[in-house]
């Protein structure tokens, strides 16, 4: 496991002014590790544990930096970045008791409670997600629409644009199977479950 110091953390992220990745932040604390460490870089489940355990340790610096009126630790996976505390109260004041993300990894159960078959299934959902929005853009590309699209205005493209190439009017069959894959894809998207 890395080691989370607090001050060679803080000193890390403070010499990258303009905001370093999580992903390079992690290179960087694990170039420190030996190589056995490493290899755990391709193992789902202590990849989660490392990335929590980082963001568990940024939001515990950044509560000491604004206790001290030191400064303020901007945390997202790609942009961690320390800002001094007059710049930081223009932008953020104090961190938010409220942020849910923020009470999700200062809550050390999530990280003992979460199973490698947890962590599967995130990255399952993830990834279906992501491919589903690929998808639905692709579709909405191929009748010309974007976001923010209801399923009306879907049908009613829908319709023109079979109209025009369904093969009895003279059309393409490849098109019109196209466009009723698209459609299908739509509906999926767009109709409440």
């Amino acid at each position: 496991m890395i080691n989370y110091q607090k001050s060679t953390l803080l000193a890390l992220i403070k010499s990258y002014p303009k905001g370093i990745k999580e992903y390079d932040l992690l290179k960087l604390l694990h170039a420190h590790q030996c190589k056995e460490d490493q290899v755990a870089m391709f193992d789902n489940l202590a990849l989660f544990q490392q990335h929590f355990l980082l963001f568990h340790a940024l939001y515990k610096l950044c509560d000491q930096q604004h206790a001290t009126q030191a400064g303020h630790i901007i945390i997202e996976a790609l942009n961690i970045q320390w800002l001094p505390y007059k710049a930081a109260a223009q932008q953020q004041a104090s961190p938010a008791n409220t942020d849910p993300l923020r009470a999700y990894y200062l809550d050390i159960k999530n990280l003992e409670e979460t199973s490698r078959e947890d962590v599967d299934n995130l990255l399952a959902s993830f990834w279906q997600k992501i491919s589903n929005d690929s998808e639905k853009l692709s579709a909405l590309a191929l009748f010309g629409l974007a976001e923010p699209c209801d399923l009306a205005t879907i049908k009613k493209r829908y319709r023109q644009l079979l109209a025009t190439h369904h093969p009895d009017k003279g059309g393409s069959v490849v098109t019109a199977q196209a466009l009723n894959d698209a459609m299908a894809v739509l509906k999926r998207c767009y109709v409440k479950g």
